[in-house]
C-alpha cells in the first residue's frame, strides 16, 4: 500500500471533522491492518487530552485532540470529554 500524499491526508482529516470522537478512532483503527494506538487520552499539553493513531502502512500519524470540561472535584466516571481538533501529519518514512 502506497503513502498518502498532502492531498490525501488532507481529505482525511476533512473525512474524520464530520465524526464523533470514538467514530474516528474506529476508522482510523480499521483502515490500516499494521495502524496501532500509540497513546490513548494522554495529557501532551495543559487542558488538552490528546490520542495518536499511527498508521505504519499509509505513512501517516494522526492525533485526535479533546478537551476535558468537568470540575476537578467530579468523579472520574463522569468526566465530559469534548472532541476539537485534529493533527494529520506524515511519519518520517513518508516522503510525499
Amino acid at each position: 500500500m502506497a503513502y498518502l500524499n498532502a492531498g490525501e491526508r488532507q481529505q482525511l482529516l476533512d473525512n474524520l471533522k464530520t465524526m464523533k470522537f470514538n467514530r474516528a478512532k474506529f476508522r482510523l483503527l480499521r483502515m490500516d491492518p499494521k495502524g496501532r494506538l500509540a497513546y490513548f487520552r494522554n495529557v501532551q499539553q495543559s487542558g488538552e487530552w490528546h490520542t495518536r493513531v499511527i498508521l505504519e502502512s499509509l505513512g501517516t500519524a494522526v492525533t485526535l485532540v479533546e478537551v476535558n470540561h468537568a470540575a476537578n472535584d467530579q468523579a472520574r466516571n463522569k468526566q465530559r470529554f469534548e472532541f476539537v481538533n485534529i493533527i494529520v501529519e506524515p511519519t518520517r518514512d513518508n516522503r510525499s
